[in-house]
């Protein structure tokens, strides 16, 4: 092969490769979760040392009522419509074109409000600003809604409103029900997933294992186990938003004992899947207005960031009862089991039981996504 033929091969090369990455650019970018999205969606910030300080306060206050002395006539009383707050929580995805080119064919594939059975929350309707193409469930009641944009010249934005309006009620599980056969569930059956071990709630780990046996050793009754690892959670966890095992997941915090609200529910949770109990994780927020003597009122057209009320506690299943919430953050300065099998605010706000990721799709263009939750005046 002489020089001549060694250089057209190269540069022959060269324009195969300079067309195959024209051809991948062409197509478009896949991104999930962008950075400020990231930010905005699963970061748990300060304003929570706020609320617990009020939990401590009202604890002290309050008078201690231990967890097995919690009554109820029915199942129905678990959800008290006279007591329950009517919320519009409201999402804004923004998409902005940041990039000196126009983007196009712009897909992108929102996670939505759940469907859900906690006992607590109920979804009235929904609302969306933009039709989407089509609504996907997936794994444990998870759903998606995916939108598309023709789309979005230089510096130019395009914004998507969802609309869940919700009532909220306060919760004090009937234990007295529990272990019956109690036709008031209405055959609902819970998805066995909730006994396997997953992401961040790894209750296969032999450590994990090893922890739940030893703290359970003496107990055979579900209830007095969930109640003891709760206690447990709570004693070994020390609060801390700097912790280097911050949303880290069960081992992590078995091992490093700091944490945030996310992994003191996932100790919680990986703890109970390996003793047997069906549990799992319940992402949302924390509604600050609940927590006043009296009702807020947000004015119509008016919204009230939850910027800061990012939050994660637990759940877990109890023959005759049903799904049981289990808040170990919030019972941290207190001895009291305030929020054990109880919710005595209408303060959590649920959206899924399963974090999902914002993708995005498009050509051209550089996008970028900005994730805001408030709550609007009805």
């Amino acid at each position: 092969m002489n020089d001549k033929t060694v250089n057209k091969t190269k540069i022959l090369f060269i324009i195969t490769a300079a067309i195959l990455l024209l051809f991948l650019f062409a197509r478009g970018e896949d991104k999930p979760f962008p950075a400020n999205f990231r930010a905005g969606f699963a970061k748990e910030y300060t304003v929570l040392d706020t609320i617990l300080q009020k939990e401590a306060e009202a604890a002290k206050a309050a008078p201690v009522k231990p967890a097995k002395n919690l009554k109820l006539e029915t199942w129905t009383e678990l959800f008290h419509q006279e007591e329950a707050f009517e919320r519009n929580l409201r999402v804004r995805v923004q998409v902005l074109n940041e990039g000196e080119t126009t983007a196009t064919d712009i897909h992108l594939e929102v996670p939505l409000l759940g469907n859900l059975d906690s006992p607590y929350q109920a979804l009235i309707k929904e609302t969306f600003s933009l039709k989407p193409l089509e609504i996907n469930e997936q794994s444990f009641g998870s759903r998606t809604a995916v939108f598309e944009i023709d789309s979005l010249a230089p510096a130019e934005t395009r914004t998507i409103v969802f609309d869940y309006f919700l009532s909220i009620a306060p919760l004090e599980a009937n234990l007295s029900l529990y272990g019956t056969k109690s036709e008031l569930l209405g055959g609902h059956h819970p998805d066995p997933a909730y006994l396997l071990p997953a992401k961040k709630v790894e209750s296969d780990c032999p450590e994990i294992k090893a922890k739940a046996h030893d703290i359970t050793i003496n107990l055979a009754d579900n209830l007095e186990k969930a109640e003891a690892f709760y206690r447990f959670v709570i004693e070994h966890m020390q609060y801390d938003l700097n912790s280097p095992c911050r949303n880290c997941g069960a081992l992590a915090a078995l091992h490093g004992g700091t944490g945030v609200c996310e992994d003191y529910a996932a100790l919680f949770v990986a703890l109970c899947r390996a003793e047997g109990i069906l549990a799992r994780t319940v992402y949302g927020y924390l509604d600050p207005m609940s927590r006043e003597e009296t009702e807020e009122i947000i004015a119509p057209g008016k919204v009230q960031t939850l910027t800061g009320c990012r939050h994660c506690w637990a759940e877990f299943y109890l023959e005759g009862l049903g799904w049981v919430p289990a808040d170990p953050t919030l019972n941290i300065y207190s001895p009291d089991l305030r929020y054990f099998a109880s919710l005595p605010q209408a303060d959590h706000l649920a959206q899924n039981y399963l974090d999902q990721p914002l993708r995005m799709h498009f050509k051209g263009g550089e996008l970028d996504v900005t994730w805001e939750v408030g709550l609007a005046g009805l």
